[in-house]
């Protein structure tokens, strides 16, 4: 089943906005949330004020049609997309909606097949925009942090957090690395310091120290071959299983994956696979 998305149908006449209603209803299974509009003005209101996902939309409304509601909505820099209903002699406007950005349009009768058709076509459509804006996101990691071993220190009030952090930019992929380690070496209690260094960071020691292991991590999977095993013992995780597990719990994939994903030419080793 696809991911949950919200479907806005605009349409002015009723018993084909019920049918259309009803047939993703049943397509749906309450999986998806649907809303169904009598004409443009309202559809453009709604857009305003609710996310929507897919617009179903007629061409010929009163008031704002359905091509007027793409301009606006283009105009609004909405990321929606959208499908158009039409007739056989409205096909010149149809092909305007696609210069418009919708990407699919369905013939009045609308058909129970053709709907669901187009409906899940749109739904990969939106699938793989949705994958290839990750995959610009994680190509466009900062210089910084896939060449730097360790970010630029966060700014700080606190002189002993400071110590802290600048202790922990020289310690952090020693597994043995804690919290009771660091308040030490700035003559702290460990519970004060911990509650003085999220106070400060806005961040636990954990999740600090995680962020710092999993950024080194991502740069040694684009620019090194080593394993997965030898790269969590370089970042300062004590077993592999634990780094796969985390890294997959924040980044949405394992490190295997994400250097096959990533690395151009590189699909890993056999040993990787066996290791994620």
């Amino acid at each position: 089943m696809f991911e949950p998305i919200s479907i806005l149908i605009a349409e002015d006449e009723l018993p084909t906005r019920r049918g259309i209603h009803r047939t993703l209803e049943m397509w749906a299974q309450g999986a998806h949330r649907l809303h169904a509009v009598e004409n443009g003005t309202d559809a453009l209101a709604y857009a305003s004020e609710h996310p929507v996902d897919l617009l179903i939309t007629d061409i010929r409304m009163p008031g704002l049609n359905g091509l007027e509601l793409l301009e606006r909505l283009k105009h609004e820099e909405s990321e929606l997309t959208s499908i158009l209903l039409t007739g056989y002699a409205e096909f010149e406007y149809a092909r305007k909606a696609l210069q418009l950005g919708a990407i699919n349009y369905i013939l009045k009768p609308v058909e129970q097949e053709a709907l669901v058709k187009a409906v899940e076509e749109a739904c990969l459509h939106m699938s793989k925009m949705k994958r290839a804006r990750q995959t610009a996101d994680h190509k466009s990691l900062s210089s910084r942090e896939l060449n730097d071993a360790v970010p630029t220190l966060p700014e700080v009030k606190n002189e002993s957090i400071r110590q802290a952090l600048r202790f922990i930019a020289r310690e952090w992929n020693s597994p043995a690395l804690s919290m009771k380690e660091v308040a030490e070496h700035i003559h702290l209690n460990a519970s004060y310091a911990s509650v003085l260094f999220k106070e400060e960071t806005k961040l636990t020691f954990t999740d600090y120290i995680t962020g710092l292991r999993l950024r080194q991590a991502k740069k040694l999977l684009l620019q090194t071959d080593s394993r997965i095993y030898e790269i969590a013992e370089q970042v300062g995780f004590a077993a592999s299983k634990y780094f796969v597990r985390v890294f997959r719990e924040t980044e949405g994939m394992t490190p295997r994956e994400f250097r096959v994903q990533f690395k151009l030419g590189d699909g890993g080793s056999a040993e990787e696979a066996a290791d994620t």
